[in-house]
């Protein structure tokens, strides 16, 4: 079911955010798909548009201008005719004013890591990316944008793409949602490996 905008001159935003890995953009695809929304990578959009500020040689990618990503989302969301749900991993890439959701999906340190290994990632980056999650990093810097009333997570480390969906849908019509918090920290001294993951 197609949320409504409280205002349909200024359709909104939904955010899908998470660590690389963690099964954005399929998520992200799919629910634009079953709500009738536009679909917008922020990647592609930075580099279609050449919105960033500098390039991190290291790390191989782009660093975000937000101001001037910022304003160019702006005015694409208010012109858009339809919800617009933006896959990141630069969760406060997006204007506040226009976000109705951040859903920032979480995933498993081990499952995570799997998943970097078999996209070849250099392990520098796949330690630095697990690093991140375990940190709760994604969800930290979204809460803080956009806060807690907005910013939702959801562990998607055992479902598969249907349910993740699913739950998704139900996470935009639920206020507040009442997703139980992800702790990685806990879960990983509980299971022994915590030190494995400790710089």
């Amino acid at each position: 079911m197609k949320p409504k905008a409280t205002d349909q001159r200024e359709p909104q935003a939904i955010v899908v955010t998470g660590t690389p890995g963690a099964g954005k953009t399929t998520i992200s695809k799919s629910l634009a798909r079953q709500i009738h929304a536009d679909y917008l990578s922020l990647t592609q959009l930075v580099i279609a548009k050449r919105l960033h500020s500098s390039i991190d040689q290291q790390r191989r990618t782009r660093v975000v201008d937000l101001g001037r990503t910022r304003a160019w989302l702006r005015n694409s969301i208010r012109e858009s005719e339809r919800f617009t749900i933006i896959d990141t991993h630069v969760p406060d890439a997006i204007p506040r004013e226009c976000v109705r959701k951040v859903i920032v999906l979480r995933c498993h340190p081990n499952i995570l890591e799997a998943r970097l290994r078999r996209k070849r990632w250099r392990a520098f980056k796949i330690r630095e990316n697990v690093l991140a999650e375990i940190l709760d990093s994604c969800y930290r810097v979204a809460a803080e944008y956009y806060g807690t009333k907005k910013t939702v997570q959801l562990d998607t480390s055992h479902l598969s793409v249907t349910k993740t969906i699913n739950r998704c849908k139900a996470l935009l019509k639920k206020q507040p949602p009442n997703e139980p918090r992800v702790d990685w920290v806990t879960v990983l001294d509980h299971e022994h490996v915590l030190e494995r993951y400790m710089p």
